[in-house]
């Protein structure tokens, strides 16, 4: 691991431990039908909230990524007929 990558991972730690130190105030409590469910430290609710988008984002990319797949197989090409070429310089 790079040095930079290193140091932006720590920072990251770092920024988030602070983050959940000062908000580990219980948020209101969550409400389904009238009835209280649990309660949570507000910055579990933003992490939670956090890792549920980069979920959708990444299943919403794999589904693409097998749609484009199964379009190319019917099609009967291959990834790199796609690719445009480079035009090669002459020497």
């Amino acid at each position: 691991m790079s040095k930079t990558k290193g140091l932006l991972i720590l920072s990251l730690l770092v920024l988030a431990s602070v983050f959940a130190w000062d908000n580990k105030q219980p948020a209101p409590p969550l409400k389904l039908f009238g009835f209280d469910l649990m309660v949570f430290p507000t910055f579990l609710l933003v992490y939670v909230c956090l890792l549920m988008g980069f979920a959708a984002g990444w299943v919403a990319h794999v589904f693409r990524i097998k749609k484009k797949r199964q379009a190319e197989a019917e099609s009967g090409q291959t990834p790199e007929e796609h690719e445009p070429h480079q035009a090669q310089e002459p020497h």
